[in-house]
């Protein structure tokens, strides 16, 4: 850990076997997340409505049951927080600029709260609801991959690159 103290040069400055590691495990994810968007193609579909048909059941799907929803929120309850916890800590010490790597922490957030809570909403309230599973993704989706993709990047990018220094006007009120 003493050597996130020390980043001289970003994340490049991280020792040859801690980049690896963190490139396994960001590479790993984004293998996760091309299998993530085929379940949700193959299963919920990219739409409130098919949404909606998945959770709540018509047509000849069947409604979500109280203990399949309770196993995947379960699952996923220990397992995105994880995952949002270590790749986000990873991409705030990038050079990205503050307010931009915050703004993308509080969607990644904020979006795996309404994609937990979506099924519930659309299966137990309305189908109506179903919304908010496409709001998640709309979140989710961009923020993982610039979690992934933007410390990659920067861990393996060429000596010399210069990094850019945060000031005052990159942070927000509260996070100094």
């Amino acid at each position: 850990m003493k050597e996130f103290l020390y980043l001289k040069n970003g994340l490049r400055s991280l020792q040859p076997s801690t980049r690896l590691a963190y490139t396994l495990f960001l590479v790993f994810s984004l293998l996760g997340y091309v299998v993530m968007i085929a379940l949700a193609a193959d299963r919920s579909g990219f739409t409130a409505s098919s949404a909606a048909t998945y959770y709540a059941g018509g047509g000849d799907a069947y409604a979500k049951t109280k203990g399949e929803l309770l196993e995947v929120t379960h699952f996923h309850l220990f397992s995105m927080p994880l995952l949002l916890f270590v790749q986000g800590h990873l991409f705030l010490m990038t050079r990205w600029p503050r307010r931009v790597k915050l703004a993308l922490l509080y969607a990644a957030f904020l979006g795996c709260a309404l994609d937990l809570a979506a099924p519930w909403l659309t299966a137990y309230l309305s189908p109506d609801f179903a919304v908010a599973k496409i709001v998640a993704r709309v979140l989710l989706g961009p923020s993982l991959l610039a979690f992934a993709v933007v410390p990659l990047g920067e861990m393996w990018a060429p000596a010399g690159t210069p990094r850019r220094e945060e000031g005052p006007q990159d942070s927000l009120p509260g996070m100094e």
